[in-house]
């Protein structure tokens, strides 16, 4: 911990992520609010958030690769620029009352594809400017942050929206994603560049190099798949549900951030758990028991029907889930090659954020069709938990690693 906090390259990365997070969760709190709140149209709240996913699929075949052969501050630095630049027109939108879904939709499209640029050279470039040893620390840090600001961000924009109105929320986000990018401006950072006098193969070859050595051990696809289940069945439908529930339960915005916050204190105490305590045995029989955990306490959330019993289960499956899931990205990065780190990462990544909107699509589109969430809730968990108990029973390697 002493020589983490003391490394300067990852304390400005560090808080380059807190001033994204912070600006990425009002941005999403507002958005989810107007739409369900001012265009009273809940059913397509899980459109608007799934319009990102297309894209961010697309660049991350990409990003991956060019996060092996760019500098990474480099892309993080332009990303968040053209990020606040996509939010400076939905300001601009609902300043001149003139936002809509079909602006919502546009932005959100655009926000996938950078996304699909950032988190790769994100995800890749940790393990360059931290040794081995400091990986679950470290990601661990950047979790706790995260988390941190997703239990602070979503109540300041919460009581903004109550006081203010949606430009006041999206202002805000503008300046945190500035902010965050002059974090991470490569002349600051001075992170490695990579060796351009390589020979390069084509972005498609070099991507397909990336899958075949994720295809070499049967760890990295278990470690896929728990990712996936944890964000199709669990984050995915539960990021939905809150606003919808908030709204059916006769809540405010300020009730939905207080849903989100609850979500983020228990994902925070996770992080901090394991900023504090280094899962060193049985890490994988330890995850999947996590995973099984976080689906039951889901399937118990959708049959609640107050808000005041809704926050403390929100704040266990926050706990459960990220106990499961940074630990299994951190045994990603332990045994990754350098060299193959940024492709790797995307397709964890793309793992990890192109199954929630999925999820969120079918969510609504089942609710168009009459289904209500709580309904919906419980068959994600308990196909979810059935999906989770086969992979603990089948998955023998991943259950006896250390």
């Amino acid at each position: 911990m002493t020589s983490i906090i003391k490394n300067r390259q990852f304390n400005q990365v560090l808080f380059s992520e807190i001033f994204a997070v912070l600006s990425f969760s009002m941005y999403l709190i507002t958005v989810s609010w107007y739409v369900v709140d001012y265009l009273e149209t809940p059913q397509i709240l899980g459109l608007v958030m799934a319009a990102a996913s297309i894209p961010r699929m697309i660049t991350m075949f990409i990003g991956g690769v060019l996060a092996d052969r760019v500098q990474k501050s480099q892309i993080l630095f332009i990303t968040q620029l053209l990020k606040a630049v996509l939010i400076g027109v939905l300001l601009l939108s609902v300043a001149h009352n003139a936002l809509t879904v079909t602006h919502l939709l546009l932005v959100s499209v655009f926000i996938g594809f950078l996304d699909g640029f950032f988190f790769p050279a994100l995800s890749s470039l940790i393990p360059s400017i931290v040794s081995q040893k400091e990986l679950q620390p470290a990601n661990t840090l950047i979790h706790s942050s995260q988390e941190l600001v997703f239990l602070l961000g979503p109540i300041a924009a919460g009581a903004i929206l109550h006081y203010y109105d949606f430009t006041a929320t999206f202002t805000v986000s503008i300046f945190a994603t500035i902010i965050g990018a002059v974090f991470v401006f490569p002349s600051f950072i001075k992170d490695t560049i990579p060796d351009k006098q390589k020979e390069k193969l084509s972005f498609l070859k070099e991507f397909k190099a990336g899958y075949r050595y994720l295809k070499s051990s049967s760890l990295y696809l278990t470690a896929i798949i728990i990712i996936i289940i944890v964000n199709f069945f669990v984050f995915g439908p539960l990021f939905l549900s809150l606003p919808i529930l908030a709204k059916e339960l006769g809540g405010s915005a300020l009730s939905l951030s207080f849903l989100e916050a609850g979500f983020s204190m228990g994902s925070l105490a996770a992080t901090l758990f394991l900023l504090f305590y280094n899962l060193k045995r049985n890490r994988g029989r330890n995850i999947l028991i996590y995973l099984i955990m976080t689906l039951l306490l889901l399937g118990v959330f959708s049959q609640l029907s107050t808000i005041s019993l809704l926050i403390p289960f929100v704040s266990l499956i926050g706990f459960f889930g990220f106990i499961t899931f940074v630990p299994t990205d951190v045994i990603i990065q332990e045994k990754t090659d350098p060299a193959m780190m940024g492709r790797v990462m995307s397709i964890v990544f793309l793992a990890s954020t192109a199954f929630d909107p999925i999820s969120q699509t079918l969510f609504s589109s089942f609710m168009s069709l009459g289904f209500s969430v709580s309904i919906l809730l419980a068959v994600f968990s308990g196909i979810g938990l059935i999906l989770s108990i086969l992979v603990y029973v089948k998955a023998k390697k991943w259950r006896a690693l250390q």
